[in-house]
């Protein structure tokens, strides 16, 4: 028994756990005898990794620009392009 209109997802957990240990044992010994095919997969799933992060990172520099743009005194203020504590300082002054 499937969840859902396109069937992607056993929603019967009686069978759950009996089809998760054959496919995942059958998986197993076929990525064992095929090491290419489990390197072609661990390849996209570091490289859809590295979109997401991308993406977030994107996503949230966008909000943070928005959030110094609407700010009083935007010339004044910048991101800092690195967290390495040795790289970065700050300067707090009066006036």
């Amino acid at each position: 028994e499937f969840e859902g209109q396109t069937k992607t997802k056993l929603g019967n957990t009686e069978v759950r756990g009996i089809v998760d240990s054959l496919v995942g044992e059958v998986l197993t010994e076929y990525l064992e005898f095929r090491p290419q095919v489990a390197d072609s997969i661990l390849d996209k799933a570091i490289q859809a990794f590295k979109a997401a992060e991308a993406a977030r990172r994107a996503r949230e520099l966008v909000r943070r620009k928005s959030v110094l743009e609407s700010s009083p005194l935007p010339g004044k203020l910048a991101d800092c392009s690195s967290r390495d504590p040795s790289e970065s300082e700050i300067f707090i002054v009066e006036g």
